[in-house]
């Protein structure tokens, strides 16, 4: 059970100052000044920022999808002449490619070399393959792959690929025989494909899907998040954490309505869903993000007529493609910043509202309980104290000179129209760098309290000087 994290202090409310560095105080009234980093100067690499179901392939759709702020694409399918034209466009354009492979793994061998003539290739992509070939319809698995791509890399190491494995509640792991436990899974991903990137010459890549948004019609409480979505997080952002090579981990997240009518994830979300959704990737240190989906797919199977995207079945944009471009444009706002912590990712602290309680069925968050390996306060060095009347999320990382950072997100279902109060309590430190709504903010503190206010599905990062 998670447990109440409670602070105490005064309130004070944000300043708009802007500054560089910040002070701490000494025992008199003088300021000995302390400047952390210039995060914003540092050399980083962007955050990745993609979709799924890529815009058509001209130049002017490619120059709205880079608009809303993407900067990586996936393409397929495998050696088909769209596939070239995507790559051409890209090529200007600036737009990483990674071209889907679904089951003809010989089409590698066979378009390799030629794509790696584009700048714009990164590399492929294997969408939710499981550990062995030959279940149900699965010609190929997790194996198969890594002895495929084994001498790929070797002739040619800057060729990324990327698995997006399954989530946690997908029956597709115990299809057929033999049958696998989720950390089997993730570990057949670290055995027989990351180590073959563990000589750094590419991206190692750790992602998956799971998506939260979620609908009951028959329920008390219609609209809810799903329970096992932080988990699914913590799995990846935690074998990033422990590995002994470097990984970078995308996650896919919802972006449309899908499935059956009144199924579990007949929703259109919400710019405060997408936003929530993305503030707690950050919170658990992932490097991409990936929309499900960009355009809207056709018709038919799991996609209803009324159901879209962030591009519409008519090529033009959406509501959702204007809440999607503020959330990427926010982010990309203090991406710098973001990526010199997000490699010394250290964990996420839960922490109930107390306006929550766990016979508040209605409201309480099931997903925040069923978390395997949560942080308490008192692992966040430079924190001493934490109070919110609603459920937050703490997603605590250090810089590389050690500095602590952070990421605070409102973590609740966007029609429960829930803000945020919290008190932080920062013991002796007289001064905080906040980063939220695509701004930096200098704020002083009183006896070490910042009092943060967070709207619907808003995320805050904040740093202590030091």
């Amino acid at each position: 059970m998670v447990k109440r994290i409670l602070g105490i202090g005064l309130a004070l409310t944000f300043c708009g100052l802007a500054a560089a560095g910040c002070a701490k105080g000494d025992s008199g009234n003088k300021r000995t000044p302390v400047v952390l980093p210039d995060y914003e100067s540092m050399q980083s690499e962007p955050l990745t920022l993609s979709g799924w179901v890529p815009p058509e392939a001209t130049t002017e759709a490619y120059r709205d999808y880079k608009e809303a702020g993407f900067n990586y694409v996936f393409v397929g399918a495998i050696g088909s002449a769209e596939t070239d034209k995507v790559l051409d466009i890209c090529d200007k354009l600036g737009i990483k490619v990674f071209v889907n492979v679904y089951k003809d793994l010989a089409a590698m061998d066979v378009t390799v070399e030629k794509y790696s003539k584009h700048v714009s290739f990164a590399g492929y992509n294997f969408d939710e393959p499981v550990i062995y070939k030959n279940i149900i319809n699965f010609n190929y698995g997790i194996i198969d792959i890594a002895e495929k791509m084994k001498p790929i890399h070797e002739k040619y190491p800057d060729v990324e690929l990327l698995i997006n494995l399954n989530p946690t509640e997908s029956v597709d792991l115990n299809w057929g025989t033999p049958k696998f436990t989720y950390e089997e899974y993730l570990e057949a991903q670290k055995t027989y494909i990351n180590s073959i990137y563990k000589d750094g010459t590419a991206h190692n890549w750790l992602s998956c899907d799971s998506y939260p948004i979620c609908y009951n019609p028959a329920a008390k409480q219609q609209y809810y998040l799903k329970t096992s979505w932080l988990q699914n997080l913590a799995y990846l952002a935690e074998t990033k954490r422990d590995c002994e090579f470097k990984l970078t981990t995308n996650f896919f997240i919802q972006a449309m309505a899908y499935g059956t009518p009144d199924g579990l994830h007949d929703r259109k979300p919400t710019y405060e869903d997408i936003r929530m959704q993305a503030y707690s990737l950050l919170a658990y240190g992932f490097d991409g993000i990936s929309y499900f989906c960009y355009t809207t797919p056709p018709s038919g199977g799991e996609f209803q007529d009324y159901q879209y995207a962030m591009i519409g079945r008519d090529g033009n944009k959406t509501d959702i493609y204007e809440a999607g471009k503020a959330v990427n444009e926010e982010l990309r706002s203090f991406e710098k910043v973001y990526k010199q912590f997000n490699s010394g990712w250290l964990g996420v602290c839960p922490v109930y509202g107390t306006n929550n309680t766990s016979e508040d069925e209605f409201y309480f968050n099931k997903s925040m309980d069923a978390l395997a390996n949560p942080l308490e306060l008192k692992h966040l060095s430079g924190l001493k104290g934490f109070e919110s009347d609603e459920d937050v999320i703490i997603g605590y990382m250090k810089d590389g000179s050690g500095n602590p950072g952070f990421m605070v997100v409102n973590y609740n279902d966007s029609s429960w129209n829930k803000k945020v109060n919290a008190k932080m309590n920062f013991g002796d430190y007289t001064q905080v760098q906040v980063y939220r709504r695509g701004k930096k903010s200098v704020v002083d503190l009183k006896n070490g309290i910042l009092t943060l206010e967070l709207e619907v599905g808003e995320g805050a990062f904040v740093i202590p000087c030091s």
